[in-house]
């Protein structure tokens, strides 16, 4: 009886640790950069962040598109037929990675280029796109679209570093890696306004590294990740945080802020009509700093035989999912992952072995019909 009162406590205690570093993520949060996810949900509960005696080399690839607005392949159409809008955060993201990384006991070192793209908006915004790709645009309606938009070329150096740890009956390991950023190629920005009978009035600003010349500075800055596993019998907890502190700051950066109206005429005295601009505004060059966006992952596992069964909840891109896994371990080196997430709703299924991993996540059993399309792939070599 006072074992289990003890199990109970120490679970308590680890729920309200992983509970307050969620609330202190919450409370950085600020107008940020995103970044290519270090690793997905999947990486930090496949084990293989343990230390080893042996050189380890390993190459990974990563290609990521979701939205949740309509199919991928749909998007490419140049027309598509009437379609209704039935979310009111509308999202388009991109993501394609890669990572050298090498591991010797408890040090890894790693370099990392991918590129990432965000667009954001609200129910107008994607509507109106639809409308517009339908040829169906409702001229009696009034469109009030505001979207936001964020991509970026990223490429960074990496150090990490694994520390077990064991008290009492509880036992784990930490990792904390720096990363050293550099990002070219970078925009953000934002669009709001009025649209009606295909007139658009509204406002326009965004940064970018376009349009400077050939000497375009890079942002340079840092990232500073931590995660945990922490295991009590056959119970475990898992804690990550990509970007618990960082920043990216650029030199020299154009930024425009401007006024759009497609359909803006004026008369001269002698009553001729002329059409004016369609943006009308300013353009300056800035120093620019940004926190880097904080990505984080918690969740709690239970082992039973040969399966594993995870609850979990993560933030990547601004975007939260809630997760239901299980891992089946086959052999020693050797496991198959299946992971349900919400409100996504995707499912990823992944293969592991000691000198191979492939995950590949899906919405919807035939791709063509998918929102959400991921391949992962990885080599190790020892």
């Amino acid at each position: 009886m006072g074992s289990e009162v003890r199990q109970m406590s120490n679970c308590w205690g680890i729920g309200l640790s992983l509970s307050f570093v969620f609330f202190l993520v919450q409370v950085l949060k600020a107008q940020s950069v995103s970044l290519p996810p270090s690793g997905l949900t999947s990486d930090y509960f496949i084990e293989r962040q343990l230390s080893s005696s042996t050189l380890l080399f390993s190459y990974e690839r990563r290609y990521f598109w979701a939205n949740n607005v309509l199919a991928l392949r749909e998007g490419n159409r140049k027309t598509l037929p009437p379609y209704q809008v039935t979310t009111s955060q509308p999202f388009l993201s991109s993501d394609k990675f890669l990572r050298w990384q090498v591991r010797y006991r408890r040090w890894s070192i790693e370099f990392a280029e991918g590129t990432l793209s965000l667009l954001e908006g609200n129910r107008d915004a994607a509507q109106l796109w639809l409308d517009a790709k339908a040829g169906s645009a409702n001229s009696q309606r009034i469109y009030f679209p505001f979207a936001t938009e964020q991509k970026g070329h990223w490429r960074w150096f990496g150090l990490n570093h694994l520390a077990p740890f064991r008290f009492h009956c509880v036992e784990g390991k930490f990792v904390v890696g720096f990363r050293f950023l550099l990002c070219d190629r970078f925009r953000n920005g934002w669009l709001s306004g009025t649209y009606q009978n295909g007139r658009l009035l509204g406002e326009l600003e965004f940064v970018s590294s376009r349009g400077i010349g050939f000497n375009a500075p890079s942002g340079k800055g840092f990232a500073l990740d931590v995660s945990s596993t922490i295991r009590q019998g056959k119970w475990c907890a898992f804690l990550a945080v990509e970007g618990l502190v960082g920043e990216v700051r650029w030199k020299r950066l154009r930024k425009v802020f401007t006024f759009v109206d497609t359909n803006a005429f004026a008369q001269d005295p002698d009553g001729f009509i002329h059409s004016l601009p369609a943006l009308v505004g300013r353009e300056e060059y800035l120093e620019v700093k940004r926190p880097v966006d904080k990505q984080w992952l918690v969740g709690f596992g239970y082992s039973h035989l040969r399966w594993q069964w995870i609850l979990a909840r993560d933030e990547r891109i601004g975007k939260g999912n809630w997760h239901l896994s299980a891992i089946l371990s086959l052999r020693a080196d050797q496991k198959l992952f299946f992971d349900l997430q919400v409100p996504v709703r995707a499912v990823s299924l992944g293969y592991s072995w000691r000198n191979f991993e492939l995950l590949l996540c899906v919405s919807h059993l035939d791709p063509s019909k998918a929102l959400v399309l991921g391949l992962q792939a990885k080599l190790i070599a020892r």
